[in-house]
């Protein structure tokens, strides 16, 4: 019950009881007061009801239930008088400028379009001001100012546009005596206009008594004098008030009540995507980027006053139709600046977000690569329309900054500090308009990465599987990448490489992450759609990284080889070359890239180029190791691991089946046979393996813990497929590190358990915990 009908019952009541009082009396009195009740009850009953407000979705992230002046501002944009912002605020505080204000008038009273004329020094025929100012001089509304110009940036001030209505609505002296406390501050020109609206209710001015004429009429103000100038001519009906749907917010959605700068970014034909900062912005290179398994269109824009600033937008178009937007925030400058990349999105029923941190993560310090920061992307974002149902992938923002290392010889070793972490993305639902900001800030002298994984289909086909990836993402938070860029993921890289900043937060691109194996790996076993869209990613930031050579260089220096052999990056690693022609071979087949061998065949060449070079630590002309890097800037022999060495061997025998070379067979023959004669030099009295084999023949340091097992199994299997007479070297190496891991109970991994099923040796597999990556 409202208030009013609340008042109306009580008086009903009053009367009710004074006509008792006076039941007792003469019947004229009677009468009289029967009279009296009758005619209150014909008033009640012909007051009007009062009106229901209407429901609406609203339109404005910054209008809101509690904004003084929403009914205005929605009946005028209802009406299209006024409009907002591509970001979908209004920004009513923001002060409104000449220029604006009669762009809005000529709108509100439909004024005749006035032909150009050049009276004003700041309209020229091609402004957007053009018709506004045009319309509203001819009409005797704006007269421009004493310098020539019209002033159409200047900010209106509350004294101009009391004149500007007056004049706009032809509003007239009522003779009613008005002052203000103030009013020796109104200029001569603007008293008439100022009285006047006063007058007509169109402003009441401050609460103190003040009218402030210098003060600026911000975009709330001027809305409502525009509304109630429109109702008192007629030319608006009044509404009834509004009263907003809920809206839905994820993240820290907070509007930007100051002026922006919006920039389109032409990402999708679906909704409109945004730059958006208090910095001007302009498209200064855009070009497309065809790589062998995906397509890259990348958008580059300058920041005024800000030259060495740049915002670069990627997107990576997949085969399937899914893409990546990498956006990336370089900032030279001390100055900092924040840039918004915004998206619209509209006929949205329903969005929620799956986190990760729904999973708690056990963070530690590791001896190797000390304390990891990163953590993992923010969520899945599922979001039901009209279209069907789709999800993201949203990532956090990373702020890094630079690191390069320049050498006497021209060599450089690169890494970036990773200065923080942090969530950024928020949104709003309003009706089935989705706003979404995804937010970049730079502190100056640092580049800062953000990106999200779209597609209009479910990524992950099931919420236990969904579930899964969250986990494992968290419970394996190091080997598992979370700071994508356009040039490949960046992870957390070991103590011993440089330059290494003082924080100890080096990280860099490490090749073995960069290629994706344990996505791989899921892809193959579930055929889910955001394994798929990993490893197309995968593919390319693996083309990105070798540019023009036919193998992969690793760009940031170990301080562990330059102590011991004197050199810097770049050089190849044989380990992360051998697993990325695997991951392309593997990778290749299952999606049926035509270039599926390639990096093998130029992997398997490197090998042999070894030999022919003399790069090579000899036992016999027919037996010999491959030493484990192979330095760009100079000539040196390194040392052989074992793992290093399997994984050699095992490309050229798979090159051998492949291309049936007779050469990859000799040189594979050759590291078999070296390995042979010294079987008994690296198997260790406790049944492990030494790590490494130096050049002048001294076997030293601990094997990694399971990765050594999965190789000697793998090459067991090449090499029974080829010779049987030499895969019994490998067989006794098994089970011999396999008893080693039983009688410690170190565990084992999972391609340990089916690699010992798969060559019937599932009685050698270790005591101990299932690990999902090698140890």
């Amino acid at each position: 019950m409202s208030k009013e009908t609340t008042y109306y019952n009580q008086e009903i009541q009053r009367l009710g009881l004074i006509l008792k009082m006076f039941s007792a009396s003469k019947k004229s009195t009677y009468a009289i007061f029967n009279s009296l009740l009758i005619a209150v009850l014909v008033c009640l009953i012909a007051l009007p009801i009062q009106a229901k407000a209407e429901t609406v979705n609203q339109r404005f992230s910054d209008v809101s239930n509690e904004y003084w002046a929403k009914d205005e501002v929605t009946q005028l944009v209802e009406e299209g008088i006024i409009n907002g912002y591509q970001d979908l605020q209004y920004r009513p505080g923001i002060s409104i400028k000449r220029g604006q204000a009669a762009n809005l008038l000529t709108v509100a009273l439909q004024l005749p379009e006035a032909p150009y004329q050049p009276i004003f020094k700041d309209v020229s025929a091609k402004s957007s001001h053009l018709r506004g100012a045009m319309s509203t001089y001819q009409e005797g509304i704006f007269r421009g100012k004493p310098d020539g110009n019209f002033g159409v940036s200047d900010e209106l001030t509350r004294e101009q546009m009391a004149s500007v209505l007056v004049h706009a609505f032809k509003l007239k002296d009522t003779g009613e005596e008005v002052h203000f406390t103030d009013e020796k501050s109104i200029s001569e020109s603007h008293r008439y206009g100022v009285k006047v609206l006063m007058q007509h209710g169109i402003t009441t001015g401050k609460e103190d008594g003040s009218f402030a004429p210098k003060l600026s009429v911000n975009r709330g103000s001027f809305a409502v004098f525009l509304h109630r100038a429109m109702i008192q001519a007629g030319l608006l009906e009044k509404k009834q008030p509004v009263v907003f749907n809920k809206t839905q917010t994820m993240g820290k959605f907070e509007p930007i009540r100051f002026n922006q700068f919006l920039t389109e970014v032409p990402l999708t034909q679906e909704g409109k995507t945004y730059l958006r900062s208090n910095h001007y912005m302009s498209l200064s290179a855009k070009r497309v980027k065809a790589h062998g398994h995906a397509t890259d269109h990348i958008y580059v824009y300058g920041v005024s006053e800000r030259k060495g600033t740049r915002i670069t937008v990627t997107k990576r178009e997949l085969p399937n139709g899914d893409y990546f937007t990498f956006v990336e925030l370089r900032n030279p400058d001390r100055l900092p600046i924040r840039v918004d990349l915004v998206r619209i999105d509209g006929n949205i029923k329903t969005n929620t977000l799956e986190r990760f941190d729904k999973f708690p993560m056990k963070k530690d310090v590791d001896d190797t690569f000390g304390f990891d920061i990163a953590t993992s992307p923010v969520g899945v974002l599922e979001t039901v329309s009209q279209q069907g149902t789709g999800q993201q992938m949203i990532s956090k923002t990373y702020r890094s900054r630079e690191l390069e290392l320049k050498y006497r010889n021209g060599a450089v070793s690169r890494t970036r500090e990773l200065q923080d972490e942090k969530e950024t993305y928020s949104n709003i639902l309003m009706g089935d308009n989705r706003v979404s900001v995804y937010e970049l800030n730079s502190r100056g002298y640092d580049v800062v990465d953000q990106w999200y994984l779209a597609s209009n289909k479910k990524l992950f086909s099931s919420q236990e599987r969904l579930d899964s990836w969250l986990r494992e993402s968290i419970t394996n938070y190091k080997k598992r990448n979370k700071w994508y860029t356009a040039e490949g993921p960046y992870n957390k890289m070991a103590t011993t490489i440089e330059p290494m900043p003082a924080s100890g937060r080096g990280y860099g691109r490490n090749l073995l992450l960069v290629k994706e194996d344990r996505v791989m790996l899921l892809y193959n076993q579930t055929k889910e759609r955001y394994y798929e869209d990993i490893l197309h990613n995968s593919f390319t930031n693996l083309e990105i990284f070798r540019g023009s050579k036919p193998y992969w260089e690793t760009e940031v220096t170990s301080t562990y080889l330059t102590n011991l052999y004197n050199f810097t990056a770049p050089f190849v690693d044989t380990r992360f070359n051998e697993q990325i022609a695997l991951f392309l071979y593997n990778g290749g087949k299952a999606f049926n890239h035509k270039d599926y061998n390639e990096g093998l065949r130029n992997y398997a060449n490197l090998l042999v180029q070894q030999h022919r070079k003399g790069n090579v630590n000899f036992l016999s002309p027919t037996a010999y190791y491959i030493p484990d890097y192979f330095p760009a800037k100079s000539q040196v022999k390194t040392h052989t691991s074992m793992n290093h060495l399997l994984g050699g061997m095992n490309i050229l025998l798979l090159a051998f089946q492949e291309f049936n070379d007779p050469v990859y067979l000799e040189n594979a023959s050759a590291i078999e046979k070296a390995i042979r004669f010294e079987e008994k030099k690296w198997t260790r009295s406790n049944g492990d393996i030494w790590y490494k084999r130096a050049p002048n023949g001294q076997f030293s340091g601990t094997d990694y813990v399971h990765l050594t097992l999965e190789d000697l199994i793998h090459s067991y299997e090449k090499w029974s497929q080829i010779d049987q007479s030499k895969a019994k070297v490998f067989e006794r190496m098994i089970k011999s590190k396999a008893g080693y891991l039983n009688s410690t109970k170190k565990g084992y991994t999972t391609k340990i358990k089916e690699g010992l099923k798969r060559i019937n040796m599932s009685n050698l597999l270790p005591a101990g915990k299932e690990y999902t990556d090698a140890l």
